[in-house]
């Protein structure tokens, strides 16, 4: 890629990282912790205004309210919401994934993999806090990430492979975690099997190998991070800890690092 071209593109990423990051710090307090009663068949609540618990607009076929994209506060106590300062560093991981990737990716996939980055930190700020993944943030990127990822195949020479792969990945890591859900509910959420398709689909684009690798990396950051809590004494084998984020942080890491599973079978 041409150092113009690079320059231009990390400018645009980073301006790109900065205004999402905005947008998803408005959208992150919408959400709260949902700890249902045993007969609580009611599901989790619809995304409020954190000041005056007022359902937001939300058309099912967005990806993000369009209300608070912008600088509206609700539309009812009209009061704007406080968001996590989470600007910054959207910006710094958009402009890292160019950094990793574009010595073989092309603009397409750039873009695609930069949408995806958006919405993983979104979701993972949104469990950390609230141990949730919401389908008004999962479902709805299902089709933005099919038709970018399309895109790339479409203007990108020799990536028809790539796409039948990811769709692959895609549909096998969430029969994966079915699985894990349908052996044991109690340990797997089933935010996190919604979820599992999606990360199957990008880390199927570089391969099933990083599949595999991303999985296990996420079971395997999730268990230091559980075990690092208990021996710090602030958790114990009964305290719930989101998975979700450790799905993310695994497929990111194979995403921007590579896959290690190749150099491990050598």
């Amino acid at each position: 890629m041409p150092p113009l071209t690079t320059l231009a593109l990390t400018a645009g990423l980073a301006l790109l990282g900065a205004l999402a990051g905005a947008a998803a710090g408005r959208v992150i307090p919408l959400f709260s912790r949902h700890e249902p009663e045993p007969d609580d068949e009611s599901g989790p609540p619809p995304p409020t205004c954190p000041h005056c618990g007022t359902e937001v607009p939300w058309p099912r076929w967005a990806p993000l309210p369009p209300r608070f994209l912008g600088n509206a506060g609700c539309q009812v106590c009209e009061r704007r919401v406080r968001a996590p300062a989470v600007t910054p560093w959207l910006a710094a991981l958009l402009v890292g994934i160019l950094a990793f990737t574009s010595v073989d990716r092309s603009v397409t996939e750039i873009v695609a993999f930069s949408a995806f980055a958006i919405w993983g930190a979104l979701l993972t700020v949104v469990d950390a806090r609230v141990h949730r993944l919401p389908n008004r943030l999962v479902l709805t990127f299902y089709p933005v990430a099919l038709a970018l990822l399309g895109l790339a195949t479409l203007t990108t020479p020799d990536t028809t492979d790539r796409l039948v792969s990811a769709l692959v990945g895609m549909a096998g890591l969430a029969a994966f975690y079915w699985v894990l859900w349908f052996i044991y509910p109690a340990g797997m959420g089933w935010g996190d099997v919604k979820m599992a398709g999606l990360l199957g689909l990008f880390l199927g684009w570089g391969g099933l190998g990083s599949v595999v690798s991303g999985t296990f990396l996420a079971f395997l950051f999730s268990a230091t991070f559980g075990l690092t809590l208990m021996a710090l004494g602030r958790a114990n084998r009964k305290t719930a800890i989101p998975f979700g984020p450790f799905m993310i942080l695994g497929a990111f890491a194979v995403i921007t690092a590579g896959d290690p599973l190749p150099l491990l079978l050598e």
